[in-house]
């Protein structure tokens, strides 16, 4: 059997998926095109670059994203106890846009009157 699945193990890539961020888009793609770069293509094209410098890549990953999770807390959470954009250098329009439509104001569209329901009547 020379398929691509044997090598692929779905129980491991489904229950590692958990241990991510919010899951969207942007927190899976960058994750598998660097892995796939240089687990596939540098590990077979490369191999004594990929066994010498692999090691030092993951950790350079792990430590910027350790220091930029420390960089974003002081800069977006620390100030006022969290309070981002209220009374801080970083009110900005895009931080308080969502609350001024009707959607962030929880206005509905259409105000049914007394008695009416949505759907069939009964």
């Amino acid at each position: 059997m020379n398929s691509f699945f044997k090598y692929v193990n779905f129980p491991v890539i489904f229950n590692g998926t958990q241990l991510l961020p919010p899951a969207s888009g942007i927190n899976y793609v960058p994750w598998a095109i660097v892995g796939f770069i240089f687990q596939y293509l540098i590990r077979r094209r490369h191999f004594p670059w990929w066994t010498k410098y692999n090691y030092v890549l993951s950790a350079a990953l792990d430590s910027g994203l350790a220091i930029s999770v420390i960089i974003i807390f002081f800069a977006l959470q620390y100030p006022e106890h969290g309070t981002i954009g209220k009374n801080t250098i970083l009110s900005w329009w895009g931080n308080t846009v969502s609350f001024t439509g009707a959607d962030g104001r929880g206005v509905p569209v259409i105000q049914l009157p007394v008695g009416e329901t949505f759907g069939p009547k009964q």
